[in-house]
């Protein structure tokens, strides 16, 4: 059973999600709400596992209603419902909300959506990841730049001018974010070099997530019990991805959240490798014993590092898409063929970095080998393999036939895609 709760202020809307939701969808038990406050109330009396909530409500703002939502009862799937044409109000739920819709989009979309979102957060959100996120600790805050983003996007009035200003600030965000940008777009005929034009040409939400991917390393300082190109070797391999990742979809808005996916799809082992290094040298030598990493993982965290990272981003406010994707990135999709989704696409651009690159191109200096947790003195510095999931992946032809990218993955054995 989904318990779902509605909330709008205006009455005939209101009226129109009960007529449309409150006996149509098996399994849904629903409550509406006639704006914050009362939504506040109900969601404190018994469990809500989404709350839907129109971007315009009078009283309490819908992104404030949705802030606090988040901190008080985090576990309920969010998503913010606008009326077509309102980016303003859409753009200010954008950093609390877990998808943004349009009352356009039909129930067809909207109960899609909320089935997914409840979904992903119950994994995320599972006893087993709780437990792993108590045990390393607060995981780190959004850095300060993009913390005063999210601020500026609750204010309606903001322009995107004033946005790429504060961006701006943080130079190294801005190259990071610009590096990004051109990996990504390799048809521009010319690269970009400014933020505002990056900005003009992605807009705000692209624009975030580019800068979330870009900062993401930066806040994260992996143990010292471990090499020193561990954090280079892993940054590398997130760009290889990224950059393959991006090339194996056509459009711009496919593009830029396959970079951002990709940059971001090991997110999880870099938090365990600065919170609880040993674990992470524990899980890399079963792997190299034999044990699958999923196995080796659950095994020394109670959950995987594919949940860990899903975890970390969804509280930063990213994309549903890309927590989607980076959360189920192992999930081989065993139905009928269908269409590529992105957790395919970072599955995929993994699998190639991985088992295509020449010798020449992998850093191979840091692959494990059995033992490596015994032979850790004290004062020993660990050799710690890095990204050891992904020469482990499968994606056969079949497979990439399956999800839609087998004639994508061709272009690029011939050469036809750059790396």
């Amino acid at each position: 059973m989904v318990s779902v709760l509605f909330v709008d202020d205006n009455i005939m809307g209101l009226r129109a999600l009960r007529e449309t939701f409150s006996s149509c969808n098996d399994g849904w038990e629903t409550a509406f709400a006639p704006g914050a406050e009362v939504a506040l109330q109900i969601m404190a009396e018994r469990p809500v596992d989404a709350v839907v909530a129109s971007t315009r409500l009078s009283g309490v703002s819908a992104s404030n209603f949705l802030r606090m939502a988040k901190a008080q009862f985090p576990k309920a799937a969010r998503i913010a419902l606008s009326n077509p044409g309102d980016r303003g109000a859409m753009l200010s739920a954008l950093p609390v909300a877990n998808q943004c819709l349009s009352k356009a989009c039909g129930p067809i979309a909207l109960a899609s959506a909320v089935e997914h979102t409840t979904k992903l957060q119950r994994r995320l959100f599972s006893d087993e990841t709780q437990r792993m996120v108590a045990e390393v600790g607060s995981l780190p805050s959004l850095p300060a730049t993009l913390t005063a983003v999210d601020n500026a996007l609750s204010d309606e009035d903001c322009s995107l001018g004033q946005i790429a200003d504060i961006m701006s600030g943080d130079v190294s965000m801005v190259a990071k974010v610009l590096q990004l940008v051109n990996s990504s777009f390799f048809g521009l005929r010319a690269e970009i070099h400014d933020l505002r034009h990056a900005l003009a040409y992605l807009g705000i939400e692209t624009l975030r997530d580019f800068a979330m991917a870009g900062a993401a390393a930066r806040v994260f300082r992996p143990s010292e019990i471990l090499t020193d190109g561990w954090l280079a070797t892993f940054n590398a391999h997130a760009v290889a991805v990224a950059d393959v990742a991006s090339q194996l979809v056509r459009t711009s808005v496919a593009q830029c959240e396959a970079s951002v996916a990709g940059t971001l799809h090991d997110i999880g082992e870099l938090v365990v490798a600065e919170r609880v290094p040993a674990k992470l040298l524990a899980v890399a030598d079963d792997v190299a014993a034999g044990s699958s990493p999923d196995d080796a993982e659950i095994h020394h965290l109670g959950t995987t590092y594919p949940v860990i990272g899903g975890y970390l981003l969804s509280q930063w406010g990213i994309g549903y898409n890309v927590v989607e994707a980076i959360t189920c990135q192992r999930e081989a999709w065993a139905g009928p063929a269908r269409g590529p989704a992105l957790g395919d696409v970072v599955r995929l651009a993994d699998y190639l970095v991985a088992n295509r690159l020449t010798a020449a191109e992998q850093d191979v200096s840091l692959l494990s080998q059995p033992g490596v947790v015994n032979q850790l003195g004290a004062n020993d510095r660990a050799s710690a393999p890095v990204c050891q999931a992904s020469g482990l992946i499968e994606a056969d032809e079949e497979y990439q036939e399956r999800v839609g990218l087998l004639g994508a993955v061709r272009l690029y054995d011939q050469g036809c895609l750059r790396l």
